[in-house]
């Protein structure tokens, strides 16, 4: 498995283990933890971080990996159509808190990427 399919499995890995938390705030709280807790050079064989220009995994693939991942959440999100998910109507939270969310994340992993732990 390559550097790259790892931090992309360790990302979903620590989002999916929020998925029973029905409460933004704790959702939110518990994600940012998991991901500034998380240490690619002790996980990952072979990890060698990056200068900051390259990345494994770009900023914008970071986003929708992660936006993808949170969005399955069941206890937070509903399923329209074919892939859309949008916050549950009993829910107190809006998409650009979903998205600040994923920048929050994608800051924490460009610097776990670059050895900026």
């Amino acid at each position: 498995m390559s550097i790259i399919e790892h931090i992309e499995e360790i990302i979903a890995h620590l989002i999916f283990t929020e998925r029973n938390i029905d409460a933004w705030e704790e959702y939110e709280t518990n994600v940012i933890r998991n991901f500034n807790s998380v240490d690619f050079q002790r996980i990952i064989e072979n990890y060698k971080p990056l200068p900051f220009c390259k990345l494994y995994i770009s900023r914008y693939d970071m986003s929708g990996i992660l936006y993808n991942n949170i969005v399955l959440n069941n206890k937070l999100f509903v399923k329209f159509f074919k892939n859309g998910y949008y916050p549950r109507q009993e829910k107190d939270f809006t998409g650009k808190e979903i998205w600040g969310l994923v920048d929050k994340c994608v800051q924490i992993l460009v610097k776990k990427q670059i050895g900026l732990n």
